[in-house]
């Protein structure tokens, strides 16, 4: 069998190298741009309908930050300010000086003097999409400066646009982070932008006339159009951030549509084309695998469905379509265990992939009819436009809290409703998550997200990466009914309900979590394994066991202490008035492959009376310093069971595999604490968590022949988010 998965696997790679090759050669030939002249006009229902001038004054009433934070947000996306992944903030245009990026720094490209015909385009584009890219050029208002979109603006390096995409190679020089470019490629300042179009449209104080945000758009969505042709460039290399991109370019157009400002037929034709190409790319370049799929995947496919509500009806869009609905139902059974917790062996990673099932869930909420009969016709004729898509119609099931149909069953509902279950569990008392495994900021549409205006917009806040309270907020608002009445709120909640088309008539309200069969309060063993392994720890030899104690005072620590187990992922959570305790013990992730876990099985967070005594401190950075990589997902770097010198995994098969490290089992879950263990290190090593009415006690061992260490974590500078602490760059004058 084994045999026969490899060729298999062999096989599937051989077509796709061919199939990539044959793409390669006939771009030698021919243009990669979509004729034009087939676009058709998107779909004319606009899924932001609901969300009119009076919604917006109501969020300037609600939220009196959000506009002050929206303006700014705005300002910044009108002169090409950003500050992504630990950058700093800084102007992107051709040309710029960069700043270094782990004590590296690449020369500066040429500027460039843009002329309005593109002239300066010659040499760059590749010769069969010079045409199309200086006729889409030509379209660019005056005066506007073009942005480096194949700049790693950290370091300074920069790829080019007449670069096939599967000739892009990363990760093999030193400071050179593939993700800056990408980053912004995901055009995720878009949609703000748009909102801020909208605040201008109902003369709130502060903006500028609407229009100037239009043209922005206009001018920012052309200039990527124009020097990314289609497979060619750094922002073509990944699928997920192709599909990332659509959907943002997809809901900015929308809300500018909805604020009543008109877009020009020649660019809606644009525009169109692009998505168009952005769709038959994602669908060329699936990530998918038969078992190591991942949040890659599953972006993917939310990309391509947003695509293919907002393209016109043909047999190829509606293959997507079906094809789309199919993968996502089949993903969140997949990649979402049935508490609720994601498989990927992160926190942060279950908030991006959530985020992607929420928005994927809402716009399937909100299908205009012409969709719905796409889905339940019997004609399969465009089936053959999608290889695995099964034939057949789909069953319509009613929406949450509305009279509408969709083709998400009720079990998704119910699993989405857990997913908030778990990011509340793993949210500490100062509101931001706990980072088991990976951290890299990955979000897929954030638009009025109350976690960036609690961080005072300030990218490097650990609220902006680890306030979590926005996701929550829009699973409550897709699910309830707006009945409810509940302290927590958020402006993204109101704006996901208008795109799912579920605004309430009362909005006043906010959204309460419907109640769930939650796995909170799951006990594991009994007070027999307590005793048995309390005794085994206490007859092991001093060198081979370990305690760490962590007081508290005064006494009664464990008055009204409550406890979650999420056993999916493998996260066990202990909460009351004083004490937060998290502890990780369970799956590598993503089927084994681990490529977001870290080596943290058996590990604590531990919040007493509010004051940190364990926390887990980040990701730091991916490819761009293996060093710094393998520093933050080491057992060194995590409060668990240690021998000294030893790693329970291998940290030297790639950033992103960790395949052979050690699954945790936990033995006992319940009043007096926590028992588990891993055989990381050959021989099995236990933990004991024992809560005490004074403090916490950490109680490590082995009945190997291993001799344990101190368990405390090298002290790491704290990462909140992807490229902290790498770089602290200061802001421009």
């Amino acid at each position: 069998m084994r045999i026969f998965s490899i060729i298999t696997r062999l096989i599937r790679r051989s077509n796709r190298e061919l199939r990539s090759i044959a793409a390669q050669l006939f771009n030698q030939f021919a243009s990669s741009y979509p004729e034009n002249n087939s676009a058709h006009p998107f779909v004319t229902a606009s899924y932001f309908a609901s969300f009119d001038r009076s919604c917006i004054k109501y969020l300037a009433i609600r939220y009196p930050r959000f506009p002050l934070f929206l303006r700014e947000q705005a300002e910044f996306a009108l002169t090409h300010s950003f500050n992504l992944l630990g950058s700093g903030r800084c102007v992107v245009f051709h040309g710029m000086a960069s700043r270094g990026n782990v004590a590296v720094t690449y020369p500066a490209s040429r500027p460039v003097r843009a002329d309005t015909a593109g002239r300066w385009l010659t040499g760059r584009i590749n010769r069969t999409n010079l045409i199309e890219s200086q006729r889409i050029w030509q379209l660019i208002g005056p005066n506007y400066v073009p942005i480096d979109w194949q700049l790693d603006f950290k370091s300074g390096y920069r790829w080019r646009e007449n670069i096939w995409h599967r000739s892009i190679s990363f990760g093999r020089l030193p400071g050179v982070d593939i993700k800056v470019p990408w980053e912004l490629g995901r055009m995720q300042h878009l949609p703000t932008l748009a909102l801020a179009c909208h605040f201008a449209r109902t003369e709130a104080p502060g903006f500028r006339v609407a229009a100037e945000y239009v043209q922005e758009f206009r001018n920012q969505v052309l200039d990527f159009i124009a020097t990314n042709p289609p497979g060619f460039g750094v922002n073509w290399s990944c699928a997920m951030d192709v599909a990332i991109r659509c959907a943002n370019l997809l809901v900015a157009r929308d809300i500018i549509m909805a604020s009543g400002e008109h877009l020009d037929d020649v660019f809606e034709r644009v525009l169109t084309a692009s998505i168009l190409a952005h769709a038959r790319y994602v669908v060329k370049n699936l990530e998918w695998s038969p078992v190591y799929r991942g949040n890659h995947y599953l972006a993917n496919i939310v990309g391509l469905l947003f695509a293919a509500t907002y393209l016109p009806k043909s047999d190829e869009v509606d293959g997507w379509l079906a094809f789309s609905v199919q993968e996502l139902v089949a993903e969140v059974d997949y990649q979402f265990h049935e508490d609720g917790s994601n498989f990927e062996a992160s926190v942060c990673y279950h908030r991006l992939s959530a985020e992607m099932v929420l928005w994927g869930f809402a716009l399937l909420s909100n299908l205009p009819a012409e969709k719905l009969a796409a889905l339940t016709q019997q004609d399969v004729h465009h089936r053959k436009k999608v290889s695995r898509l099964r034939s057949g119609s789909w069953e319509m099931h009613p929406v949450p809290g509305s009279d509408r149909v969709s083709p998400v069953p009720s079990w998704c509902w119910e699993r989405l409703a857990k997913m908030a279950d778990f990011t509340q569990a793993l949210t500490r008392p100062d509101g931001a998550v706990t980072q088991f495994g990976d951290n890299d900021s990955g979000r897929f549409l954030v638009i009025g997200s109350g976690e960036q205006i609690r961080a005072d917009n300030d990218p490097a806040a650990c609220a902006w990466s680890l306030d979590h309270g926005s996701l929550l907020a829009g699973i409550r608002a897709i699910l309830a009914d707006g009945s409810h009445n509940t302290a927590y709120d958020d402006p993204a909640a109101h704006i996901i309900r208008a795109f799912a088309g579920l605004y309430p008539t009362d909005r006043t309200a906010t959204f309460a979590l419907p109640a769930t069969d939650s796995s909170g309060g799951r006990c594991v063993g009994d007070a027999q394994v307590w005793a048995d392994h309390m005794r085994r720890f206490e007859n092991t030899p001093q060198t081979r066991r370990w305690k760490s104690h962590f007081s508290a005072k005064p006494s009664g620590l464990l008055n009204e202490m409550t406890y979650q187990a999420f056993m999916g992922m493998g996260c066990f959570v202990f909460r009351s008035p004083r004490v937060y305790l998290a502890v990780r013990c369970g799956e590598i992730g993503i089927s084994g492959l681990g490529a977001h876990a870290h080596c943290d099985q058996l590990g604590i967070e531990l919040v007493l009376d509010g004051v940190d005594h364990v926390r887990d401190p980040g990701t730091c950075i991916y490819t761009a310093s293996m060093e710094k990589r393998n520093a933050y997902r080491s057992a060194t770097a995590h409060h668990v069971p240690r021998v000294k010198g030893r790693e329970p995994a291998n940290l030297n098969l790639g950033p992103f595999d960790l395949r052979g490290g050690a699954e945790g089992e936990c033995l006992y879950f319940g009043s007096k604490g926590f028992i588990g263990r891993h055989s990381g290190y050959g021989a099995w090593v236990y933990r004991i968590v024992a809560l005490e009415d004074d403090g916490i006690s950490v109680l490590d061992f082995t009945e190997g022949e291993l001799l344990l260490a101190d368990p405390t974590p090298l002290p790491l500078p704290f990462s909140s988010g992807y490229g902290y602490p790498v770089s602290h760059a200061p802001s421009p004058p």
